[in-house]
């Protein structure tokens, strides 16, 4: 009898276990583990209306609209990088594409010595997750800097290849260049310092203009974009940056910490198109913009083709 009872209480005990055992478990795992596609809410990508900002930020759109449950809002209408960042500091947007140069030297003030594409990332990285609460998704595998380009004609002729070999006709010749470039410390001051060479002329114009200007000739060097699709569309010819001294303008997407704080995959969705898109590749979808076509078909067709769609 003392044995049975022995049994008795072993087996109620062994039970009593298990089920504290299935009770604790139930409560440390949750009913289902939230997927992006769980996410709910509205998020806001900004971008500006010319060629690679729409393109980018068109393609942030796509990746969350397609990998998440969050609805966007968008908007490509602003006038600068400098407005967008305004514009995520008073949390009316969260996600926007930017280039490491344009806020390393316009919003830093950066006047130290040219630095590489991995350590402009991490300083502009650092400083923004410091002073701002927001960070730089990996960089997505171009880099947009200036450029001095001419006319194929010219260069065949007067034998241009790099930069310095603009030193022998640079005091009989016009620059034209953006609407700051004769001012700004990493465009024309401190490139003409760096070099040794001083132009006849600078002639600051609208972007688009400088096109426009050396196609007729009113200029003899512009300081192009190095992704623009126009140098192809006008058969220009981009001159080595022998000496290194243009800054790094490696394109990347900033993120409000805020906004990948609540929905924390976000930053892995906006990262598959990181290190996807080289020099080459990013003048030809400019170049797919420029002759007509949407720049949400644009994105979409080349994040279809890289299988992220």
């Amino acid at each position: 009898m003392r044995c049975e009872n022995r049994r008795m209480w072993w087996r109620f005990g062994v039970m009593g276990i298990f089920l504290v055992g299935v009770l604790l478990g139930s409560l440390a795992v949750p009913a289902f583990a939230e997927t992006p596609k769980d996410y709910k809410g509205t998020i806001s990508i900004g971008g500006q209306p010319w060629n690679e900002s729409n393109i980018l930020a068109n393609m942030a759109k796509l990746l969350v609209e397609a990998h998440t449950g969050l609805k966007v809002n968008f908007n490509s209408d602003f006038a600068g990088v400098a407005v967008l960042h305004e514009a995520m500091r008073s949390n009316q947007i969260d996600i926007y594409p930017c280039w490491t140069g344009s806020h390393l030297i316009g919003l830093l003030r950066y006047e130290g010595p040219p630095l590489g594409r991995d350590e402009a990332y991490a300083l502009v990285k650092s400083e923004f997750e410091k002073r701002y609460d927001m960070s730089w998704a990996k960089p997505l595998g171009f880099n947009n800097t200036y450029a001095m380009a001419v006319r194929r004609e010219t260069a065949e002729k007067y034998n241009l290849k790099k930069a310095s070999d603009l030193a022998a006709f640079a005091k009989q010749w016009r620059l034209g260049g953006d609407s700051n470039f004769d001012t700004r410390h990493d465009a024309y001051p401190g490139w003409s310092k760096h070099y040794g060479i001083s132009f006849k002329e600078v002639l600051p114009m609208e972007y688009a203009l400088m096109y426009k200007a050396i196609e007729a000739g009113e200029v003899d060097v512009i300081a192009a974009y190095s992704t623009d699709s126009r140098i192809r569309k006008l058969d220009l010819v981009i001159l080595e940056d022998d000496k290194g001294f243009f800054p790094d303008y490696s394109a990347c997407f900033v993120i409000n910490r805020k906004t990948f704080a609540k929905y924390p995959q976000l930053l892995d969705i906006i990262e598959k198109v990181s290190g996807r898109i080289d020099e080459a590749t990013m003048a030809e979808l400019n170049y797919q913009f420029d002759e007509g076509m949407e720049a949400e078909k644009v994105a979409r067709n080349f994040l279809e083709k890289e299988g992220l769609l």
